[in-house]
């Protein structure tokens, strides 16, 4: 359900009919809970999360739930109380519950009650936020409730519910707080100990100034007074540290009590005041978490681009050589125009970057310089710089010197991948030199070369190749070594683009791409020559799954150049005797190719072969794609619906027990019929309606729930679409978060089409009575139940009345002007 839809059920007058009290409360804390992570709940710290993202779930409760607290106060305020209790609670582990106490860290993740002060909200901060403005509203709205929410807030165990109650407590000075509010303060233990928390001091100063020396008793007073005085604890301070700490404890203490101080207790207040050269402490000082001095973090070159383009060549040489970071990135002088400067060897690279690029590229002198001393440049994320300066400089169609920088490339290759694993090697080390940066920087720049909208002359073809051969070829620390991008998961082709070797194989298809753009007869035996090479059994560097991933995804491309030997080579590129890889390549091209007829033939048995294995695909999304391709082969007439030849039917048949596979592609034919063209061939049509009659046959609920949406295609006979739905409609109840556009399209037809209009209405209104919480649009189905009371056939009529009648009964009062 999504944010707005939600919102726009909040708003409705009806959430807080009587007959509804039980259906509120539970459907508001279900929305506004969270809800913790399975896995992380046995890790050493729980997360916590809402059922929507970040932003919704900040629009669900300002535009939803506090317009909803301006209504009915109480209401929200304790279905607020209980969501924040128990994120508390599931945010603990059991040891924690188990021990006595209230701590709950909230002065860390929510700072103020009722207003942020970080522009970057936590879900948590966004929820009490929301509480907070609920309580004031039993304040303000609500008298008769106020006792009733101070008991469901001392009802709780943590500390976010005592702050929350000294905050109303300091808004609200009356005789009714004031006996709340002098159990606050006789009762605490801590005077001696721990300075004021934020909202305690608030409340005492606010009670003081208002009530004045009727809050506390003489006797009360001197009693308070003589314990902060006696305080703090002397720890291991000296005794001059400690004086200093002492006369600023009795400060900050004796604060909020300043309109009740009398006789000596003033006197050596007024002492204190004198005696200090800072203003008196405010509200904000009374924090133990202190307000975080933040901003973004900005790195800096030791020296600027233009202070670089100035030294000479040799010196340029040696000083990016031997700058150091020295200085500690904390330093007081970083901290400028609200961001944190950083000056480091990244930055100094991207100034280089700059320097070569703008400045040594177009002199020939320097450019050569740097060539010929490239030997000299100790740590390599300066040699990435250069790569970088030179792409940048070839996609503004510089192809000059194309074969220098070709050249230079290769040398980069020359230097292999670190096969260490210690924790040193980096691009910026001088001691542990990692080139695996520089060599990536080289397989983005020929994956620009090859771009479309480049024009790289066809003669740098042959080095162009060369280069391929060695990016493809050579050892890859992070596929060899098994080094995943992205920690526990499993996404081959995500591992495959972000390294440089499986990289390199999709502008192995690119340049195959490329040439063809300039000879559309050529074979491009260069690509599959690299292939080959890599496809020995005695190759230096076997196949990793990321590399086997690529080769399914880009399998039709390879045939497109050379069907020939993508023919020949089909069983390398799926290997059915290796299940893992197999699953691997045909997962990935079932996920990144479209349906191809061509294809379809020669990989028919690949096809056989998924289904044959079906179970063993654990994978959900490759499951779903493979019905998906095989619907569209059926559509064009490949094969049957439920013919024997019928991989289609073949695919329902081993999915039989897995109800969700079913759901999953009706649904996914249901959106593509949906958003289909007016004019589709009539074979194709005919074949569609085959197909949705065969599965409304079925009566799978699971997979009938989701496919109401087929009454949107606009280009399929009414009178089909309307029985269809109708039948839908009897098999059970649907998932309703589309009624509002299906009642738009039973609107279009109801001229046309009352009688079975209104029948599917009924239908759909009858989920009410099975336990079924749905949301009609008043406005979209008055216009339904008017037609119907008005039509001359009794039967509509009486459909008419059952809708409405379950509708009253439910307490939608809005349709009583029917």
């Amino acid at each position: 359900m999504r944010y707005s839809k939600i919102i726009e059920l909040l708003k409705k007058p009806f959430l807080f009919d009587s007959k509804l009290a039980d259906f509120t409360p539970s459907f508001l804390t279900k929305l506004i809970g969270s809800v913790p992570d399975a896995k992380e709940r046995q890790a050493r710290r729980l997360e916590l999360s809402p059922r929507f993202d970040k932003w919704e779930y900040q629009q669900i409760l300002e535009d939803g739930i506090r317009p909803l607290s301006e209504k009915e106060p109480y209401q929200i305020a304790r279905i607020l109380i209980d969501a924040t209790a128990s994120m508390i609670r599931l945010s603990k582990h059991q040891e924690e519950l188990d021990k006595e106490g209230d701590e709950d860290s909230s002065e860390f993740w929510c700072r103020r009650l009722n207003r942020p002060t970080w522009h970057l909200l936590d879900t948590k901060e966004m929820l009490v936020h929301t509480l907070t403005f609920a309580c004031e509203k039993v304040y303000e709205k609500s008298p008769e409730s106020i006792e009733g929410l101070d008991q469901a807030l001392r009802n709780q165990r943590w500390k976010v519910f005592k702050r929350l109650r000294q905050h109303l407590y300091a808004l609200n000075q009356n005789e009714q707080t004031l006996p709340w509010i002098r159990e606050f303060i006789l009762e605490h233990r801590d005077y001696a100990e721990w300075e004021h928390h934020y909202e305690f001091q608030l409340m005492i100063r606010k009670a003081c100034e208002h009530f004045g020396v009727s809050l506390l008793s003489e006797e009360e007073r001197m009693a308070i007074f003589d314990a902060i005085l006696s305080g703090p604890p002397r720890g291991e301070r000296s005794p001059e540290e400690f004086q200093q700490r002492q006369r600023y404890f009795h400060k900050m203490q004796l604060q909020p009590f300043a309109h009740l101080l009398t006789g000596e207790y003033q006197n050596y207040f007024q002492e204190l005041e004198d005696a200090s050269d800072e203003d008196s402490p405010d509200d904000e000082d009374y924090s133990p978490i202190g307000q975080v001095k933040g901003g973004r973090v900005s790195y800096r070159s030791p020296r600027s681009p233009e202070e670089l383009a100035g030294l000479g060549d040799e010196e340029l040489l040696t000083y990016i050589n031997t700058w150091q970071e020295e200085r500690p990135w904390y330093e007081e002088d970083r901290y400028e125009d609200d961001q944190w400067i950083e000056i480091n060897i990244g930055a100094l690279a991207d100034a280089f970057q700059t320097v070569f690029k703008d400045t040594i590229i177009s002199a020939e002198k320097r450019l050569t310089f740097w060539l010929e001393n490239r030997d000299r440049i100790e740590r390599p994320v300066y040699v990435r710089a250069i790569i970088l300066a030179i792409q940048e400089h070839v996609k503004e169609q510089y192809y000059e010197q194309l074969e220098l920088w070709f050249e230079f490339c290769e040398w980069v290759l020359s230097h292999p991948d670190a096969e260490s694993d210690r924790g040193e090697w980096g691009d910026e080390s001088l001691e542990y030199s990692d080139w695996g940066s520089s060599r990536r920087a080289v397989g983005d720049f020929i994956g620009e070369c090859l771009k479309e909208d480049m024009s790289v002359p066809f003669t740098v073809r042959e080095l162009l190749a060369n280069i391929l051969r060695l990016l493809c070829t050579q050892f890859d620390r992070q596929l060899d070594h098994n080094e995943p991008i992205v920690l526990n998961h499993n996404d081959q082709i995500t591992e495959a683009i972000n390294k440089t070797r499986s990289r390199a194989l999709e502008d192995l298809v690119k340049f195959g791409l490329w040439v063809r753009r300039h000879d559309g007869t050529d074979n491009v035996p260069e690509v599959t020559s690299i292939l080959e090479e890599r496809f020995k059994d005695d190759a230096e560097y076997p196949l990793t799954m990321p590399e086997y991933a690529q080769l399914g995804r880009y399998y039709v491309q390879l045939w497109s150049l050379n069907q020939t030997w993508a023919i020949e080579h089909k069983a390398v590129f799926f290997p059915q005797d290796d299940l893992p890889v197999w699953m691997e390549t045909f997962g990935s091209f079932l996920c990144f190719t479209r349906p191809f007829k061509p294809i379809f033939e020669i990989l028919r048995d690949n096809f056989v072969f998924a289904l044959d294995h079906l179970p063993k695909i654990e994978d959900g999304e490759i499951a779903d794609r493979l019905g998906q391709h095989l619907f569209i082969y059926y559509l064009w007439e490949v094969y049957t619906l439920k013919g024997e030849d019928s991989l289609l039917k073949r695919f329902y048949e081993k999915t039989k027990n897995d109800s969700q596979r079913w759901a999953n592609l009706s649904n996914h034919v249901g959106w593509s019929v949906r958003k289909s063209s007016e004019h589709l061939e009539q074979d194709l049509i005919d074949r569609t309606i085959a197909f949705f009659d065969w599965r409304l046959e079925q009566k799978e609920p699971e997979e009938l729930r989701t496919i109401a949406f087929w009454l949107e295609a606009e280009y399929l006979d009414s009178d089909w679409r309307l029985d269809a739905y109708a039948k839908i409609l009897d098999v059970g109840p649907l998932d309703h978060m589309g009624n509002s556009s299906l009642l738009t399209v039973l609107n279009e037809m109801l001229e046309s089409h009352t009688a079975k209009v209104v029948e599917c209405f009924a239908k759909m209104v009858d989920a009410i009575n099975q336990g079924e919480r749905i949301y009609i649009d008043a406005d979209k189905a008055k216009p339904i139940l008017k037609a119907g009371l008005e039509n001359e056939d009794e039967s509509v009529r009486e459909n008419t009345e059952r809708a409405r009648e379950t509708l009253l009964n439910a307490g939608r009062y809005s349709f009583l002007d029917i």
